[in-house]
């Protein structure tokens, strides 16, 4: 199944860079959810498809891990330079 990325969240950044905490999605049924990186990230690599639509363009999410281990998502580059996922309204 595929979700449609909405909105995201960014953490409070403290001592470190603001980073995506949680995402809110919605399936091809119509259904809404809200998710923390870590379980999209789960289910990414379950199988799952996420994607982000800016502006009519679609870009798939990914997920990356740092060599600290640290794991993170993204989206994969498209027609444009920007993080599609950054794009998105926040709450």
């Amino acid at each position: 199944m595929a979700y449609k990325v909405t909105h995201i969240r960014l953490s409070s950044g403290g001592t470190t860079t603001e980073h995506i905490t949680n995402v809110k999605s919605t399936s091809d049924g119509g259904s809404t959810y809200e998710e923390t990186v870590a379980e999209v990230i789960k289910y990414l690599k379950n199988g799952s498809s996420y994607y982000v639509s800016v502006s009519g363009s679609r870009a798939e999410v990914t997920y990356v891990k740092k060599l600290n281990g640290t794991e993170y998502i993204k989206t994969k580059p498209d027609n444009t330079e920007k993080d599609n996922l950054l794009s998105l309204p926040r709450f």
